[in-house]
């Protein structure tokens, strides 16, 4: 029998005329995955569904069905039809906040996520913080009402699962999570084109920055971990996606011998610096909220604003604006 919060959805979506589902503002194969999941499942369920995300489209995840129809200009908010929202892997919900006095109040607003910081700021929230992924949990949630799926939907949902356990390697691999992939498998979902796409396929320049990375791998006293650091020239010099440096923090946490944490420093674009925290046992999010940022007990990490990285004798730290260093 359905959880009572699902049917409790079930007759909000099945209700709405015009549903907008959201993706994060932090681009990754969770949020893309679980939000175009649910798009197909929607549209076969006969409804007229939009899709909108605040940042650009990642190159190495256009292979999942339904890219195509993502929409960046936020002038979609202002469509007086839209009765239904739907956000996925969305911790805080900030940047979304920005656009609710376009909407009508009245407006329900559903929200899928496994972040454990996560408020609750939805009218319906699904929130599993011991969920592997925001995609194990829309899978959850399609199942059990029995919704329609096809290949498309699983193979969205797939990536997100496979993208969130770094290929059910990590921490956070539930057995809950390795049934989904057997089930997502039988309606078509091909996880070899999924890891192909997201864990192998790395352009030259993706590799060079890797190779920089490891160069200047050090031990940090600071925050107890192992660290390299990226920075906003090396970015602007290879042109690499932003999600590479979350499958670099994946991948040395893996790799790294002797060490618990492994720490990725990485200066954004808007001169701040990003900090990407990835562990085997050490609770690496209660370390993260001592800087205003949270995640996963197992994979966090936080933002320094008006900060840069710099150097000294094989040292990264970060220098905030009036010469701080952390």
């Amino acid at each position: 029998m359905p959880h009572i919060l699902h049917k409790q959805a079930l007759e909000l979506i099945s209700q709405a005329e015009h549903i907008l589902l959201l993706t994060d503002e932090r681009i990754d194969g969770d949020t893309i995955g679980s939000t175009l999941g649910m798009f197909h499942v929607l549209q076969e369920m006969g409804k007229y569904v939009e899709v909108f995300s605040p940042k650009e489209m990642l190159s190495i995840l256009e292979f999942i069905p339904g890219t195509e129809v993502i929409q960046r200009d936020p002038s979609i908010f202002d469509q007086a039809s839209i009765d239904l929202v739907i956000i996925f892997d969305c911790s805080d919900g900030e940047y979304f906040k920005g656009y609710l006095p376009k909407l009508k109040p009245s407006i329900p607003i559903i929200v899928f996520d496994h972040h454990i910081s996560n408020p609750g700021y939805g009218t319906l929230n699904f929130i599993e913080p011991n969920a592997a992924s925001t995609a194990d949990v829309v899978w959850r949630f399609i199942k059990d009402l029995k919704l329609p799926m096809n290949k498309h939907a699983a193979q969205a949902i797939l990536t997100g699962i496979t993208t969130d356990t770094n290929t059910f390697s990590t921490s956070n691999t539930t057995a809950a999570c390795l049934e989904a992939a057997h089930e997502l498998a039988r309606y078509g979902a091909k996880i070899q084109e999924i890891v192909r796409e997201t864990m192998m396929n790395k352009s030259l320049s993706t590799l060079k920055l890797w190779g920089l990375a490891f160069e200047r791998l050090h031990q940090n006293e600071r925050f107890s971990a192992v660290t390299t650091a990226i920075t906003e020239n090396d970015i602007a010099d290879l042109a690499v996606d932003e999600m590479e440096t979350k499958a670099l923090s994946n991948f040395l946490n893996a790799m790294v011998e002797g060490t618990d944490v492994v720490l990725v420093l990485r200066e954004t674009d808007d001169g701040g610096v990003k900090a990407s925290f990835r562990s085997q046992s050490r609770d690496v999010a209660a370390q993260a909220e001592e800087f205003g940022g949270g995640g996963h007990v197992r994979a966090a990490g936080f933002k320094i604003t008006e900060a840069r990285l710099v150097e000294k004798e094989g040292i990264w730290q970060i220098v905030k604006k009036g010469g701080e260093v952390l």
